[in-house]
Formats: C-alpha cells, sequence, structure tokens
C-alpha cells in the first residue's frame, strides 16, 4: 500500500510541476505577444509621422 501512495504522490508532484512551468510559459507567452504588438503600433505611427512630415515639407515648399 505505500508504494501506490508514492507513485500516487510523485506522480501528482510532476502534474503540480508541469502545471507551474505550463502557466509560466502562458504568461511569458502572452507578454511577448503584447510586446510585439506593442513594437507594431509604434512602427505604424512612426511611419505615419514621418509620412505626415514629409508631406508638410513639400507643402511648405510649394508656398514659398
Amino acid at each position: 500500500m505505500d508504494n501506490k501512495k508514492l507513485v500516487y504522490a510523485v506522480l501528482a508532484a510532476i502534474v503540480a510541476l508541469a502545471l507551474i512551468v505550463l502557466l509560466i510559459k502562458v504568461v511569458t507567452g502572452a507578454f511577448s505577444l503584447l510586446s510585439g504588438a506593442l513594437n507594431a503600433v509604434i512602427g505604424v505611427v512612426v511611419v505615419a509621422a514621418l509620412v505626415l512630415i514629409v508631406a508638410w515639407m513639400f507643402l511648405y515648399a510649394r508656398k514659398r
């Protein structure tokens, strides 16, 4: 009987450890995804700002 309890305890510890590792991987993956999305948004904003600056420069040059 003691061997069965020991096996169940070891299996329960392995499952608990696997769940903790899975949770950590999911959380870090979510942060990585959010970081990538934020970088994409910043990239789009920078490109849009550069296009607006160039357009403003051409409009300013045409007025002069």
